[in-house]
């Protein structure tokens, strides 16, 4: 054994030195005194050129001194594996007292690493009018090479997402015509908040990007942050559209049922899907909610039909891309029977409100992309 690995030392390029140490160092901050937090490094077991270390493992741990500094020394031999020279996937992470919690992912190890600081993110939501109110995880607007992004994401007592909006977008500029990057509020009505009840969760997604030396041109490194803090919120109101019957979908209807489990809905819809529903006695609408959708289309419609079965002018609204992967798709991992993996493109759930000024009763709603939509958690309309 002992000979064999001297072999594969001796094959290796020149400039691979495995004892080579490659330190990745940071700090955390709080408002409280950090000195003895710890901070867990993580590796992912298998060697890949993923795009984030979801399945890495307890690595190393240390505890940060008093002015809240950091690091680890890791081998060139721990980061790299010899066998096929693939880079391992790194995970550096921490747990505020607090509950808040901070990670970063670094796809591959090559030299030093030095992180930005890791805070304990009071955020301090509230809800005001429908808008949810926090302290940011750094001043607004951000310096200039950073990209921030802030998410709510609200989960029910049984741990549905019954919404999730982000305050960084590319969306539509009406006065350019172009798609431009734009900070918006995050929106929790009282139609989004339906009759569900639960926690809000803010988290934060901080990307800087800076120039570095050598052949590799710009880098960036991206943190997300979890605040301890959780906004409880309940709903009082119950949709018109509760138990209304969807055929094209499935019988009984589970877009109308208040159960927030995703429902795949894409078998036979092609590139275009749309779902109908009828109200037993036609009523003025204020709104159409829906929940999770997964899509790829950047544009949705709806149909209103009149209580004399007339179509009325199209409502359209158009999507806003989140800036949460920098305005990229977000990706899922899927197992080949080789060992290896393949990265195939996920779109995000999407979360909003059409609002209904129709200025009559209507009997009939269809809702319809354009792209196809491949799962959906919930439909409901409001009088």
């Amino acid at each position: 054994m002992r000979r064999s690995f001297l072999a594969l030392l001796l094959a290796l390029p020149a400039c691979f030195n495995p004892d080579d140490i490659l330190p990745v160092h940071g700090s955390v901050t709080s408002p409280e005194p950090v000195v003895g937090q710890l901070v867990r490094l993580l590796r992912d077991p298998v060697s890949t050129n993923g795009l984030s270390c979801e399945d890495a493992k307890p690595f190393k741990e240390t505890a940060a001194d008093e002015a809240g500094n950091y690091s680890f020394d890791v081998f060139r031999a721990q980061a790299t594996k010899l066998s096929d020279f693939g880079q391992f996937c790194f995970r550096v992470e921490t747990t505020f007292p607090s509950g808040g919690a901070v990670f970063s992912d670094l796809l591959g190890l090559s030299g030093e690493v030095a992180l930005p600081p890791f805070p304990d993110w009071r955020a301090g939501p509230s809800r005001v009018d429908g808008v949810l109110h926090f302290e940011p995880v750094m001043p607004l607007p951000p310096p200039e090479g950073t990209q921030l992004t802030h998410r709510a994401e609200w989960f029910t007592e049984d741990g549905g997402l019954a919404w999730r909006v982000d305050d960084s977008v590319l969306a539509f500029d009406a006065v350019t015509g172009v798609l431009a990057p734009s900070r918006q509020d995050l929106r929790l009505d009282d139609a989004a908040l339906e009759d569900f009840s639960g926690g809000v969760q803010l988290r934060a997604r901080v990307t800087t990007t800076e120039a570095e030396a050598g052949p590799f041109g710009a880098g960036s490194t991206t943190i997300e942050v979890r605040s301890g803090q959780e906004l409880p919120l309940a709903g009082a109101r119950v949709p018109l559209s509760r138990g209304l019957a969807c055929p094209a979908v499935a019988s009984p209807c589970p877009l109308t049922d208040g159960d927030l489990t995703p429902v795949d809905v894409d078998a036979g819809s092609g590139p275009v899907f749309l779902v109908s529903f009828k109200l037993a006695t036609p009523v003025p609408l204020s709104a159409v909610v829906v929940r999770g959708a997964e899509t790829e289309s950047t544009l949705m419609a709806v149909v209103l039909f009149d209580a004399d079965g007339g179509a009325l002018p199209l409502v359209q609204q158009v999507l806003p891309t989140s800036m949460w992967n920098g305005g990229a798709p977000s990706f899922v991992r899927r197992p080949r029977r080789d060992g290896g993996f393949d990265f195939e493109p996920q779109p995000e759930p999407q979360f909003f409100t059409v609002a209904l000024d129709a200025g009559v009763p209507i009997s009939e709603v269809r809702v319809g992309f354009g792209g196809g939509v491949t799962r959906l958690s919930e439909v409901s309309l409001f009088e």
